[in-house]
């Protein structure tokens, strides 16, 4: 159980490159530490309200609303 506790994955070193031989028969590993967090913003309905927000601000409704006026006034003089 120790062990569980001390052992923490954001401090673990991955090698991503095979090692590589270099001059004078010395090796040479090359590492790369993977560090990062991943922060999430759970707040679900302020990021809707958010989004509508911006939806009325950038004048895009008033696009949509266009569009469908266009698209049904479109439809009705096409069909017969």
């Amino acid at each position: 159980m120790e062990f569980l506790d001390a052992y923490s994955p954001k401090l673990e070193l991955y090698t991503f490159l095979p090692m590589e031989e270099v001059s004078a028969n010395v090796s040479q590993q090359q590492t790369v530490a993977v560090i990062g967090t991943i922060s999430k913003d759970v707040d679900v309905i302020a990021q809707m309200q958010d989004a509508f927000n911006n939806f009325i601000e950038s004048g895009q409704v008033w696009a949509l609303l266009i569009g469908f006026a266009l698209g049904y006034i479109f439809r009705n003089m096409t069909a017969y």
